[in-house]
Protein backbone atom coordinates (compact mmCIF):
# COMPACT_ATOMS: atom_id res chain seq x y z
CA UNK A 1 0.00 0.00 0.00
CA UNK A 2 1.47 3.25 -0.58
CA UNK A 3 1.80 6.03 1.88
CA UNK A 4 -0.05 8.95 1.34
CA UNK A 5 1.68 12.47 1.15
CA UNK A 6 -0.78 15.78 0.45
CA UNK A 7 1.33 18.45 -1.22
CA UNK A 8 -0.50 21.96 0.02
CA UNK A 9 -0.22 24.08 -2.78
CA UNK A 10 -3.04 25.66 -5.43
CA UNK A 11 -0.49 25.44 -7.81
CA UNK A 12 -1.39 22.72 -11.28
CA UNK A 13 1.74 23.40 -12.73
CA UNK A 14 3.71 22.62 -9.31
CA UNK A 15 1.80 19.90 -8.18
CA UNK A 16 2.16 18.14 -11.88
CA UNK A 17 5.43 18.60 -11.90
CA UNK A 18 6.04 17.01 -8.22
CA UNK A 19 3.83 14.38 -9.62
CA UNK A 20 6.18 13.50 -11.96
CA UNK A 21 9.00 13.16 -9.57
CA UNK A 22 6.76 10.80 -7.23
CA UNK A 23 5.61 8.17 -10.35
CA UNK A 24 8.25 5.59 -9.75
CA UNK A 25 8.31 5.92 -5.65
CA UNK A 26 6.55 4.26 -3.29
CA UNK A 27 4.61 6.98 -2.39
CA UNK A 28 0.97 8.48 -3.22
CA UNK A 29 1.01 12.24 -3.99
CA UNK A 30 -2.40 14.32 -3.62
CA UNK A 31 -2.64 17.86 -4.44
CA UNK A 32 -4.74 19.78 -1.48
CA UNK A 33 -5.66 23.40 -1.04
CA UNK A 34 -5.30 24.86 2.55
CA UNK A 35 -4.83 28.47 3.59
CA UNK A 36 -2.17 28.40 5.99
CA UNK A 37 -1.22 31.20 8.31
CA UNK A 38 2.17 33.06 6.57
CA UNK A 39 4.25 34.13 9.88
CA UNK A 40 6.10 37.18 9.47
CA UNK A 41 9.55 36.99 8.74
CA UNK A 42 12.68 37.35 6.60
CA UNK A 43 13.90 33.71 6.84
CA UNK A 44 12.20 31.31 4.68
CA UNK A 45 12.79 28.22 6.20
CA UNK A 46 10.82 30.10 9.47
CA UNK A 47 7.71 30.46 7.40
CA UNK A 48 7.79 27.06 5.32
CA UNK A 49 8.25 25.57 8.74
CA UNK A 50 5.32 27.65 10.95
CA UNK A 51 2.75 27.01 7.99
CA UNK A 52 3.84 23.19 7.51
CA UNK A 53 3.65 22.13 11.22
CA UNK A 54 -0.38 23.69 11.02
CA UNK A 55 -0.58 22.03 7.90
CA UNK A 56 0.34 18.54 9.38
CA UNK A 57 -1.61 19.08 12.36
CA UNK A 58 -4.83 19.97 10.48
CA UNK A 59 -4.80 17.67 8.20
CA UNK A 60 -3.54 14.75 10.59
CA UNK A 61 -1.48 13.60 7.43
CA UNK A 62 2.05 13.61 6.50
CA UNK A 63 1.77 16.69 4.26
CA UNK A 64 4.88 18.82 2.24
CA UNK A 65 4.77 22.51 0.62
CA UNK A 66 7.24 25.21 -0.58
CA UNK A 67 8.24 28.88 0.29
CA UNK A 68 10.07 30.94 -2.22
CA UNK A 69 11.83 34.66 -2.12
CA UNK A 70 13.68 36.66 -4.25
CA UNK A 71 17.30 38.13 -3.33
CA UNK A 72 18.55 40.72 -4.80
CA UNK A 73 22.11 41.71 -3.34
CA UNK A 74 22.13 45.40 -3.99
CA UNK A 75 19.11 45.87 -2.71
CA UNK A 76 20.15 43.99 0.46
CA UNK A 77 18.11 40.79 0.24
CA UNK A 78 15.00 42.43 -0.71
CA UNK A 79 12.47 41.27 -1.38
CA UNK A 80 13.15 38.02 -0.08
CA UNK A 81 10.23 35.83 1.04
CA UNK A 82 7.73 38.65 0.45
CA UNK A 83 8.32 38.39 -3.46
CA UNK A 84 4.51 37.70 -3.42
CA UNK A 85 3.46 40.76 -1.86
CA UNK A 86 5.72 43.24 -3.98
CA UNK A 87 4.75 41.75 -7.14
CA UNK A 88 1.39 43.02 -6.55
CA UNK A 89 2.31 46.52 -6.02
CA UNK A 90 5.65 47.16 -7.87
CA UNK A 91 5.62 47.16 -11.48
CA UNK A 92 8.95 45.76 -13.48
CA UNK A 93 9.52 49.64 -14.23
CA UNK A 94 9.37 50.26 -10.27
CA UNK A 95 12.19 47.51 -9.61
CA UNK A 96 14.16 48.32 -12.11
CA UNK A 97 13.84 52.40 -10.48
CA UNK A 98 15.03 50.86 -7.34
CA UNK A 99 17.94 49.08 -9.23
CA UNK A 100 19.36 52.71 -10.72
CA UNK A 101 22.99 53.58 -10.53
CA UNK A 102 23.80 49.79 -8.62
CA UNK A 103 26.47 47.75 -10.53
CA UNK A 104 25.82 45.04 -9.06
CA UNK A 105 22.52 43.00 -10.20
CA UNK A 106 22.97 39.59 -9.21
CA UNK A 107 19.55 37.97 -7.46
CA UNK A 108 19.04 34.53 -5.95
CA UNK A 109 15.71 32.82 -5.82
CA UNK A 110 15.67 30.24 -3.23
CA UNK A 111 13.14 27.93 -2.36
CA UNK A 112 12.63 26.32 1.38
CA UNK A 113 10.44 22.79 1.12
CA UNK A 114 9.38 21.83 4.40
CA UNK A 115 8.15 18.05 5.10
CA UNK A 116 6.32 17.57 7.99
CA UNK A 117 3.95 14.70 9.83
CA UNK A 118 1.74 15.15 12.41
CA UNK A 119 2.85 16.22 16.11
CA UNK A 120 6.60 16.41 14.59
CA UNK A 121 8.76 19.52 13.31
CA UNK A 122 9.15 19.67 10.01
CA UNK A 123 12.43 18.37 7.75
CA UNK A 124 13.43 21.41 5.51
CA UNK A 125 15.36 21.34 2.36
CA UNK A 126 16.56 24.28 0.91
CA UNK A 127 17.99 25.32 -3.28
CA UNK A 128 18.59 27.86 -4.96
CA UNK A 129 18.58 29.57 -8.44
CA UNK A 130 21.09 32.72 -9.60
CA UNK A 131 20.55 35.59 -12.40
CA UNK A 132 20.85 39.11 -12.47
CA UNK A 133 18.38 42.16 -12.97
CA UNK A 134 18.27 43.21 -16.69
CA UNK A 135 18.97 47.11 -17.32
CA UNK A 136 15.49 47.26 -19.12
CA UNK A 137 11.94 45.28 -18.73
CA UNK A 138 11.15 42.46 -21.13
CA UNK A 139 8.36 41.45 -22.64
CA UNK A 140 4.77 40.93 -20.43
CA UNK A 141 5.03 38.39 -17.81
CA UNK A 142 2.88 36.89 -14.78
CA UNK A 143 4.44 38.97 -12.90
CA UNK A 144 6.91 42.07 -12.65
CA UNK A 145 9.71 39.89 -11.65
CA UNK A 146 9.93 37.68 -14.29
CA UNK A 147 9.79 40.85 -16.58
CA UNK A 148 13.39 41.53 -14.98
CA UNK A 149 14.93 38.21 -14.38
CA UNK A 150 17.95 37.01 -15.94
CA UNK A 151 18.61 33.36 -15.33
CA UNK A 152 22.06 32.27 -15.43
CA UNK A 153 22.87 31.22 -18.64
CA UNK A 154 20.70 33.02 -20.67
CA UNK A 155 20.67 36.41 -22.07
CA UNK A 156 17.15 37.49 -21.87
CA UNK A 157 14.45 38.15 -19.09
CA UNK A 158 12.37 35.12 -18.16
CA UNK A 159 9.33 36.26 -19.70
CA UNK A 160 11.31 35.80 -23.28
CA UNK A 161 12.39 32.71 -22.52
CA UNK A 162 9.87 29.33 -23.87
CA UNK A 163 7.87 27.85 -21.20
CA UNK A 164 9.90 24.64 -21.39
CA UNK A 165 13.13 26.26 -21.07
CA UNK A 166 12.38 27.59 -18.42
CA UNK A 167 10.78 24.41 -16.68
CA UNK A 168 14.21 22.74 -17.26
CA UNK A 169 16.06 25.63 -15.68
CA UNK A 170 13.63 25.78 -12.43
CA UNK A 171 14.25 21.90 -12.18
CA UNK A 172 17.37 21.66 -13.00
CA UNK A 173 18.19 24.26 -10.35
CA UNK A 174 15.14 24.18 -7.51
CA UNK A 175 15.36 20.03 -6.73
CA UNK A 176 13.92 20.22 -3.42
CA UNK A 177 11.21 17.24 -4.23
CA UNK A 178 13.88 15.26 -5.62
CA UNK A 179 15.54 15.56 -1.83
CA UNK A 180 13.00 15.18 -0.46
CA UNK A 181 11.96 11.57 -2.03
CA UNK A 182 15.63 10.50 -0.97
CA UNK A 183 14.70 11.84 2.67
CA UNK A 184 11.55 9.58 2.37
CA UNK A 185 13.10 6.64 1.51
CA UNK A 186 15.60 6.39 3.41
CA UNK A 187 13.29 7.11 6.74
CA UNK A 188 10.90 5.02 6.43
Amino acid sequence: MLKKIYFITSNKNKFQTALTAFKDSDFQLVQKTLDTPEIQSDDLGEIASFSAKFAANILKHPIFLTDAGCFIESLNGFPGPFIKYINQYLTAEDFLRLMAGKNNRKVVFKECLAYCEPGKNPVLFVSSAEGKISIKSGEQGQTSINEIFIPKGFDRPESEIPRKKMIEFWNDNINNVSSLIDYLKNNQ
